[in-house]
């Protein structure tokens, strides 16, 4: 490296690290919490479209149209540090999972659930899921796969008997069947973006080389 480059050349982890203040985090926070809203509310608009989540990818900005319109990184925020928080993974883990829980939520509102153990065990599957995805994605941050690997494989292991649970609650009422049905559809998206993030911790070289062949 020239002494040009050595000299303008920063690690951009440590500049954020030395530069921002407690107020900028917290705002960066906020910003990262308004993803997740942007995120469930484009689930909601669309989860019954055939491949909603594909559309949903480009219009957060995390892929391009296949025409190649726009760039990978054409809406992410620029000058912003690379986090867990603003992870694409988190955003949609947060969103489902805040789906997941408002769902069960509308349901108890509704029905005449009284069996305290299954609300307690949908609750603690939902907390369990949710923690060990994001740790997953905490370890491929760090460069720990095979870690990431053994954490998406217990929460996928959590969410299929979360999906049990779900097809067992009997369906008495219209609105029951609609609300279960929308639940099933969050867990599938979790299940196939978590799988295909497990296989690109296995295979890195190609997953760069798929990034290389898109650009």
């Amino acid at each position: 490296m020239s002494d040009f480059e050595s000299e303008y050349n920063f690690d951009e982890e440590d500049f954020f690290n030395d530069h921002w203040s407690e107020k900028d985090w917290k705002l960066y926070l906020e910003k990262a919490n308004l993803q997740v809203s942007l995120f469930l509310n484009l689930f909601v608009s669309s989860r019954n479209i055939v491949n909603h989540m594909e559309h949903i990818a480009i219009q957060m900005g995390w892929t391009k149209e296949r025409e190649g319109h726009f760039p990978d990184n054409f809406f992410r925020n620029k000058g912003s540090p690379d986090t867990i928080h603003t992870h694409p993974v988190t955003t949609v883990t947060r969103g489902l999972y805040h789906f997941l829980a408002k769902n069960w939520e509308i349901f108890l509102e509704s029905s005449q659930m009284t069996d305290v153990k299954l609300c307690w065990l949908y609750a603690q599957l939902l907390n369990n899921g949710e923690r060990n995805a994001l740790y997953a994605i905490s370890c491929i941050n760090s460069g720990d796969e095979a870690l990431a690997i053994c954490h998406f494989k217990n929460a996928l292991q959590i969410l299929n008997f979360t999906m049990e649970v779900i097809q067992k609650i009997p369906k008495n009422a219209q609105k029951t069947t609609i609300l279960f049905h929308d639940a099933l559809i969050a867990c599938f998206d979790l299940r196939e973006i978590w799988i295909k993030v497990m296989e690109s911790c296995k295979n890195p070289e190609e997953s760069e080389d798929s990034g290389e062949n898109e650009s």
